[in-house]
């Protein structure tokens, strides 16, 4: 007997079975139904097994006077196995919807050793490490993935009804750049030459702008070589979307409704209406307006700190107080103001606001506010605590933007890895001409975590990073 053949019987899905299944009990047809071995209850002449398929299980009901082998299949079958069994709609003394099996098929031999639906699997440390048993298991952590992956194709749909283009960018890079990160390092032997896993595709994208692309956005990996806690990992999902002719305030106002009609079709999915989410008991409500806040006038009210007038030492006993990591021979007033932001600010952020006008020293990508030549066009979105997008109104003026790489370059010589490098290749492409443009930025993990209620992004990753066990 070849126990993983290739060719198996044509199945019926068994959630059409299921929905379907008067019909099929009315007609008395026979099908072929197929997927894993859940349950097994031996009664005799007489066993009752728990078939299960992606999105729904079904109860087989064998019987050693219609089932030929039956013997044999018992001797054969195991929790875990994939099998496909004939027969009609059948409905035991239970009336549990059943199959009513005269013939099997096996499709794939499990050999390890499953428990027992009922006792499942428990070791939280095998789940990270072995996430399928998750979703074997645990029908709620399926439904999460599934509905990941569904939020990612109805996102596709919104934006290409919208009349953006999706496109392609590369992943190694030999300029990282694009965000304030730390990145991956690796190296291309045929050149003898370092190369960067990129840290955001905003570079590339940009470049596309130069050549004469106005509607564009990318849905890809990013790399940073950074911690690991409820809102990293350090591969990460993330959207760009870059609009030629459009301003920072126009992108705002396209932000929240992409999101707001992403929540809706999710809602309508699920049969819920409304443009409510739960996260951690809380009801959120993204609908209406969303707020929109000064990031330092926000700063002073919540820290009593002025950004620009008062001493750098009061932020760093600010920082101190509220054990807040720096370096002292590369902190700036930009990069302590934000990490206090992070942990003061920020957890408090929980109904959806826009953030705006940050300060130019941590906004290198951003235009120059025209009322504030301190301040930059930039917007970050918070709805829980968590950092949802970032845009800006681009800077295209490549005077600046080399200057402004000028003085990251010297950050970054100093010590500090986050400090964003000087590309000669971009300024070169700006040197050509950009048209004004607005960038958008969403870290569609966190996005989904916020949506789908789960505690952290490495509930929505199905393979996030988990440190290698030793051997």
């Amino acid at each position: 007997m070849n126990l993983y053949p290739e060719k198996v019987p044509r199945l019926t899905p068994i959630d059409y079975f299921l929905e379907n299944f008067n019909k099929f009990l009315r007609n008395k047809k026979n099908v072929w139904l197929g997927g894993r071995v859940m349950a097994i209850r031996q009664h005799g002449k007489i066993s009752f097994l728990k078939l299960q398929s992606f999105f729904s299980q079904i109860q087989i009901v064998i019987k050693n006077d219609i089932l030929k082998n039956y013997e044999q299949l018992l001797n054969l079958i195991k929790i875990g196995d994939f099998f496909a069994f004939y027969g009609n709609a059948f409905l035991p003394q239970s009336k549990e919807k059943s199959l009513l099996a005269n013939k099997w098929f096996i499709m794939a031999k499990s050999v390890k050793n499953f428990p027992k639906e009922y006792y499942k699997v428990r070791d939280e440390e095998l789940l990270v490490r072995e996430p399928y048993l998750k979703t074997i298991f645990y029908p709620e952590e399926r439904s999460s993935f599934y509905y990941r992956f569904k939020l990612l194709e109805e996102l596709r749909k919104i934006l290409w009804r919208e009349g953006f283009l999706e496109v392609e960018t590369p992943i190694l890079q030999t300029y990282y750049g694009g965000a304030l990160a730390r990145p991956f390092v690796t190296y291309l032997e045929s050149i003898k030459e370092p190369l960067y896993l990129r840290i955001a595709p905003e570079i590339y994208l940009k470049k596309m702008l130069v050549g004469g692309f106005e509607k564009i956005f990318e849905i890809g990996k990013n790399f940073r070589n950074e911690g690991i806690d409820k809102e990293h990992n350090p591969e990460f999902t993330m959207i760009e979307l870059y609009w030629a002719y459009q301003d920072r305030d126009g992108l705002m106002k396209f932000t929240q409704k992409i999101i707001q009609e992403l929540v809706k079709r999710y809602n309508k999915i699920r049969k819920v209406r409304g443009l409510k989410i739960i996260y951690r008991d809380r009801i959120v409500n993204l609908g209406g307006k969303w707020k929109v806040y000064s990031y330092v006038k926000l700063l002073k009210e919540k820290t009593g700190l002025d950004y620009f007038s008062d001493d750098m030492e009061k932020f760093l006993e600010l920082a101190k107080r509220e054990r807040i990591d720096f370096q002292p021979k590369v902190v700036t007033r930009g990069k302590i103001v934000d990490d206090i932001f992070k942990k003061i600010i920020r957890p408090t952020l929980i109904e959806p606001v826009f953030l705006i006008d940050h300060p130019k020293e941590i906004s290198p990508l951003a235009k120059i506010h025209p009322q504030d030549n301190r301040l930059t066009l930039r917007f970050q979105l918070y709805i829980c605590g968590f950092e949802v997008a970032n845009a800006f109104a681009e800077l295209n003026d490549p005077v600046d933007q080399k200057e402004r790489f000028e003085e990251q370059a010297k950050l970054l010589k100093k010590g500090e890895v986050e400090a964003h490098p000087y590309d000669p290749s971009f300024i070169s492409a700006l040197e050509y001409g950009m048209p004004p443009t607005a960038g958008l930025g969403i870290g569609l993990d966190r996005l989904f975590t916020l949506i789908l209620n789960r505690p952290s992004v490495q509930d929505v990753i199905y393979f996030p990073f988990v440190r290698r066990k030793d051997d």
